[in-house]
């Protein structure tokens, strides 16, 4: 986003300024040339465009809204976007499918929710994909699960405790996409399972994007 040389991944946090809104903070993830971008700086543009498809599309598909995402040039190949694609597609489905008469305002608050647990280079950091929150996010509305509530904070937990076994299968090295399909197919059986409710049909995921065998590429570049 700035000079375009390839990140570097920190282990332990480093200070600096974002290049683009000045703010102050520690950062996993800089370039060789002492360039910083926050986390909201460097998802703006593309967020844009992801939110675009996520409140007009009209589908019960998923895996459809996703893949629309995923196709934007914008997109890189790794990056916490992925979060809110997964989170976005999944909600955008429910919402047009309406069973659980949910809003544009609850997809925002998926969002907001999602902006507080995925967090760029975290995966690696802290073991959770910020997929995994995004989806319990989804889940924790549509049962109104909040701290303290039973059977729904148990069901969202259960949700997210899914989605990371199935991404940790995919994991080495890392595949973004292949954690938002996989993690779908998890969440949509799940819901499934326990509300009876089946969306859309989506195409078979191919084995290679299955299994996240890809090429290792840089994710971000400054």
């Amino acid at each position: 986003m700035v000079c375009r040389s390839p990140l570097q991944y920190h282990t332990s946090a480093v200070e600096g300024t974002c290049h683009y809104c000045g703010s102050r903070d520690q950062w996993y993830i800089s370039c060789p040339n002492g360039h910083f971008v926050c986390d909201a700086c460097h998802n703006q543009e593309t967020m844009q465009q992801i939110e675009a498809i996520i409140f007009q599309t009209t589908s019960t598909d998923p895996f459809a809204i996703a893949e629309q995402c995923m196709d934007l040039d914008i997109l890189p190949m790794l990056g916490c976007q992925h979060t809110y694609i997964a989170g976005g597609a999944l909600m955008a489905a429910l919402k047009n499918d309406g069973t659980f008469q949910l809003s544009d305002d609850d997809i925002r608050e998926v969002f907001h929710r999602t902006n507080k647990q995925a967090h760029g280079g975290y995966c690696g950091l802290t073991g959770t994909c910020g997929i995994a929150p995004a989806l319990g996010a989804c889940v924790a509305i549509i049962t109104g699960s909040k701290c303290g509530t039973d059977k729904e904070q148990q069901f969202t937990m259960e949700l997210v405790f899914r989605v990371v076994g199935a991404i940790r299968e995919l994991t080495g090295p890392s595949c973004c996409k292949a954690y938002v399909r996989t993690s779908l197919e998890v969440t949509v059986d799940f819901l499934e399972q326990n509300f009876s409710i089946t969306l859309s049909a989506h195409a078979k995921i191919s084995p290679r994007l299955q299994t996240g065998k890809m090429p290792l590429l840089p994710g971000w570049f400054c």
